[in-house]
C-alpha cells in the first residue's frame, strides 16, 4: 500500500536537514516522528495534521468550515454566506433550535435553488454537491448523515477558483482549479462515463459525483474527445484539475490569503477563493474555505518537488532548531 503523501514529503525533508524520520505506524505512514538532537515533532496522515508548526487550536478551527467563516468575518474578510444545519439528531439538546433538517429546507427555499451543500467537517470534496430542488435536498441530507453530523448550505456562485498556500505570512504558490469533466469516446453515454469516473473518485475515499452533476440528458453519447464539464467540485481527489501553478501570486490573492491565515493563527495554510468579479480581474474575491492541513499533490503533479522540500525543510528547521 502506498504511504500518505505527507509521510513521503516528511521523510525527504528530514533527510535533507540531517534529521531522523521514524515511521510509528508499522510502515503505513499515518503516524511519524522527526527528531534532531533532543527535539522532535510528530505528524502523520489522515486526520493527523502533517504540519507540526500549526497549533492544535488553529488546525481544529480551520477544519470547521462554519467556525472558519465566523473567524474571518470577525476580521472583516469576505466569505461565502450560508447556514449551518445538522443532518443527525444526535446532541440536539446541546444546540439552539433552527438548525435541523426541516430548517435547512426552509433556508434553501429562501436562498433560492440551486444551492451548494458540503459537510462542515468534510475534506477532499466529499459530498460537496449542487442541490437543485427540495427533493434533492432531502436526498442529500439522508446521504450525508451517514458520515457527517452537520453540513453547510450556500448560494451557488460562479467564478474562477484560486488556491494560495501561505507559510509564515508569505504567499508561497498560487494555483487555479478546474472542474472535473467527462471525455467522450463516441460509444459510452454520459451516465456510463460518470460511472467510470466515480470508480476512481470512490477509490480515493471521496463520495461519488451525483448523476445531477450532469447538465442535460445522461443517456446522450458525446462525440469522441468532447469534454462535458461537471460543475460543483474542483478538488483533485474528486477528479478536478489544476489549470495553473505558479510561485508568482497576484497581489489581491496574496493579500486575502495572508490575512485569512493570520486571522486563523495558521503558520502554514491554504486558502481557497472565488473571483466573482464580472471581468475576472480579482477585484471581488471571497474566501471559500481555509485548510490547516493542505495537501501538496498539486506541486508534485506540476513537477515542483523542490518547492515541496523547501516548504517542509523551512518548517522542520523552525520546529527543531534550538
Amino acid at each position: 500500500m502506498p504511504v500518505p503523501d505527507s509521510a513521503r514529503y516528511a521523510k525527504d525533508a528530514a533527510e535533507a536537514i540531517g534529521a531522523r524520520f521514524e515511521d510509528l505506524d508499522a510502515g503505513e505512514g499515518y503516524l511519524f516522528r522527526i527528531s534532531k538532537g533532543e527535539r522532535f515533532v510528530l505528524g502523520g496522515g489522515g486526520n493527523i495534521c502533517a504540519y507540526a508548526i500549526n497549533s492544535a487550536g488553529a488546525y481544529t478551527v480551520s477544519r470547521d468550515k462554519a467556525h472558519t467563516k465566523s473567524v474571518l468575518q470577525s476580521r472583516g474578510l469576505a466569505v461565502i454566506p450560508g447556514g449551518l444545519f445538522f443532518a443527525q439528531a444526535r446532541r440536539i439538546a446541546m444546540r439552539a433550535p433552527g438548525r435541523e433538517a426541516m430548517d435547512a429546507a426552509a433556508f434553501a427555499a429562501r436562498l433560492g435553488y440551486p444551492v451548494f451543500c458540503k459537510p462542515n467537517l468534510g475534506s477532499g470534496g466529499t459530498f460537496a454537491e449542487i442541490v437543485r430542488n427540495e427533493a434533492a435536498l432531502h436526498d442529500y441530507v439522508a446521504r450525508v448523515a451517514v458520515e457527517f453530523e452537520a453540513f453547510l448550505i450556500e448560494p451557488l456562485l460562479e467564478g474562477a477558483e484560486h488556491r494560495v498556500l501561505v507559510q509564515d505570512g508569505r504567499a508561497v504558490f498560487h494555483s487555479i482549479k478546474g472542474e472535473p469533466a467527462l471525455v467522450g469516446n463516441g460509444r459510452s453515454t454520459l451516465g456510463e462515463l460518470l460511472t467510470n469516473l466515480n470508480q476512481r473518485v470512490v477509490a480515493s475515499g471521496v463520495s461519488p459525483l451525483p448523476l445531477s452533476a450532469i447538465s442535460g440528458d445522461a443517456s446522450r453519447v458525446p462525440l469522441s474527445g468532447e469534454r462535458v464539464r461537471l460543475p460543483g467540485r474542483r478538488n483533485l481527489s474528486a477528479a478536478g484539475a489544476i489549470e495553473q501553478v505558479s510561485e508568482t501570486v497576484p497581489t489581491p490573492l496574496a493579500t486575502l490569503a495572508i490575512a485569512a491565515t493570520e486571522a486563523l493563527s495558521l503558520r502554514i495554510g491554504a486558502v481557497d477563493m472565488f473571483d466573482i468579479s464580472a471581468s475576472r480581474d480579482l477585484s471581488e474575491l471571497v474566501v471559500i474555505e481555509a485548510n490547516g492541513n493542505p495537501g501538496l499533490r498539486t506541486l508534485e503533479d506540476a513537477g515542483r518537488s523542490d518547492l515541496i522540500r523547501a516548504i517542509w525543510t523551512r518548517m522542520l528547521n523552525a520546529c527543531l532548531s534550538n
